[in-house]
């Protein structure tokens, strides 16, 4: 249950919601965001998450770029802005904790915006539309390349409380009846991704990390040949037709109504409307694994009910960051939410982190995937960078 000094606090200053962001930013571009291909050993050893916390454990937050000019005299409200996946209106309970505790540490009101596009996150968060921003790896590094003073804040730890394992998967898959056209006696998984070219492909969004840049990475690696860059995977040609599902589950629902053929996501966002294989969550994100659509799935899976796929690449991907603008939010009220939301108390908020297993409550984050909230900084991302 919630933390009883979060219920004993007094009331937040405010929460605000913003759902039209089209009203504040001039024009809609087209979100979550890549790690590359490294196989599941990657987790502990060509990630760089084992050992590489150290820290980012200690509170620190990002290097790089100006201290920002940001007055805490001058500041009336934070503007948090979420990805697609996040503005989905079954998390509205979630979203709405979120800034109650947000605006609980801040000591000032908070406004949610919400979007359907990635691009429109990362621009807000870039320009200083927004203070605060939800944003995958590679949306992270796109900001912070528009805007020096944007900095990981804190992302999800694993369920020991560490960075060693905070991660989660991106997932190629193909529906179920066809996934012995990509079984591969040589392959250590028993599948391969060497028989999706000309196939019909749906990606998340070009700016999504596990949606787009890791599966396009495993292409290329794959395919070093014929594929240079994953601006030739966006549109037809190594594909017959290249479809985007603007999020995870609108990629995953193009593969499972038949628009697509191979389909990119991550487990996250999806694995919530689908009945999971039993066992441990880093064997059933392996090759070799079906899944189905649960019975009475919201939308949009309510119009593919009983529809199945099978994964044939999954790769794990590191937790995406809580990200803050240095020129619009100050330094004293970051350090006092950064010491907030990392917090047991915010920790045990179980309308923020939903007990294993428990349906329907709104939050985002799940106990079964995290054990709270982790300071992280710049650094802890650098293999992505490489990557890029």
């Amino acid at each position: 249950m919630p933390s009883p000094s979060l219920d004993s606090a007094p009331a937040s200053p405010g929460i605000r919601k913003k759902t039209n962001v089209s009203k504040i930013i001039d024009s809609q571009l087209s979100r979550r965001s890549f790690l590359g291909l490294f196989g599941i050993g990657a987790v502990t050893a060509g990630l760089g998450l084992a050992g590489c916390g150290g820290d980012a454990d200690k509170g620190g937050a990002a290097t790089g770029g100006d201290s920002g000019s940001a007055s805490s005299d001058s500041l009336e409200k934070i503007t948090m802005v979420w990805l697609p996946n996040e503005s989905a209106a079954e998390f509205d309970a979630g979203r709405e904790e979120f800034g109650r505790v947000l605006s609980e540490y801040a000591g000032i009101e908070v406004e949610l915006m919400t979007t359907t596009d990635y691009n429109v996150a990362i621009e807000a968060i870039a320009s200083g539309k927004a203070q605060m921003a939800n944003l995958g790896a590679e949306g992270y590094i796109q900001a912070q390349e528009k805007n020096g003073n944007v900095h990981a804040l804190f992302t999800t730890s694993d369920t020991e409380g560490t960075l060693d394992g905070a991660k989660y998967y991106s997932r190629i898959a193909v529906p179920a009846d066809q996934m012995s056209e990509y079984e591969d006696a040589e392959s250590s998984t028993g599948y391969s991704i060497k028989n999706i070219k000309g196939k019909r492909m749906s990606f998340v969004s070009q700016t999504s990390t596990s949606g787009f840049k890791v599966p396009c990475n495993a292409i290329m690696t794959e395919f070093p040949d014929e594929v240079a860059s994953t601006d030739e995977l966006a549109q037809p040609g190594f594909f017959s037709q290249v479809l985007f599902g603007n999020s995870h589950p609108g990629s995953c629902v193009n593969l499972l109504q038949g628009d697509a053929d191979v389909a990119a996501f991550d487990d996250i966002d999806v694995d919530m409307y689908l009945q999971v294989p039993e066992g441990e969550r880093d064997a059933v994100n392996q090759p070799g694994s079906v899944y189905g659509v649960a019975d009475g799935a919201a939308q949009p899976f309510d119009r593919v009910q009983g529809k199945e796929f099978g994964i044939i690449q999954s790769t794990p991907v590191l937790n995406g960051p809580i990200v803050y603008n240095a020129d619009v939010l100050p330094e004293d009220i970051k350090d006092k939410i950064l010491e907030g939301t990392t917090s047991t108390e915010v920790a045990d908020n179980e309308q923020l982190f939903a007990p294993e297993d428990a349906e329907g409550t709104g939050a985002i984050w799940s106990r079964g995937d995290t054990a709270g909230f982790i300071a992280v900084d710049d650094e802890w991302y650098d293999p992505i960078r490489e990557l890029a």
